[in-house]
């Protein structure tokens, strides 16, 4: 697998099943997502800002995911642009994504995703890259747990809510 479409392809099926997922998925649902990566792969499915351990096996994709469908699902994929280096079998993505959390939804949240994919077609590195700082501000609205002062969260909002 190398040519631009089997990657883009790729990372489209990947997307679509991230978005099918939430927290009462089936462990199949789980492990058919997890079956997208290399056995050896790194995968950082939160922004690698905040996430300074990467997911290194199918078992910790699944637990990682399921840790961040908890407060926050993705319920729209969108890309943005683009870009390939097919000798190495990379994607670079600009997206502006859509996400719920705890019931309001986030409109075209910026990220940058980062995936390498190995000879068969599954992804070896995933590397998300983003200011998560709406989406920490809306999880702390809703749960109570965040690093934002009470007075911060009474006086700011969000551009969706």
């Amino acid at each position: 697998m190398s040519s631009t479409q089997d990657l883009q392809s790729a990372l489209d099926t990947l997307y679509a099943k991230y978005a099918t997922l939430r927290t009462d998925s089936s462990t199949k649902d789980f492990d058919d997502f997890a079956a997208l990566f290399a056995s050896d792969c790194e995968v950082y499915l939160r922004s690698m800002r905040e996430h300074k351990t990467p997911a290194r096996s199918h078992a910790e994709i699944v637990e990682h995911l399921q840790d961040i469908l908890k407060d926050q699902f993705l319920s729209k994929y969108r890309v943005v642009s683009q870009g390939f280096d097919e000798a190495s079998r990379r994607v670079y993505t600009e997206l502006a994504n859509d996400y719920n959390i705890h019931g309001k939804v986030l409109p075209s949240f910026a990220e940058t995703c980062i995936a390498t994919f190995d000879s068969d077609g599954r992804i070896k590195t995933f590397k998300l890259y983003s200011c998560r700082s709406d989406l920490v501000f809306l999880i702390q609205k809703a749960t109570g747990q965040g690093p934002y002062s009470q007075e911060y969260l009474d006086h700011e909002t969000v551009d969706c809510c």
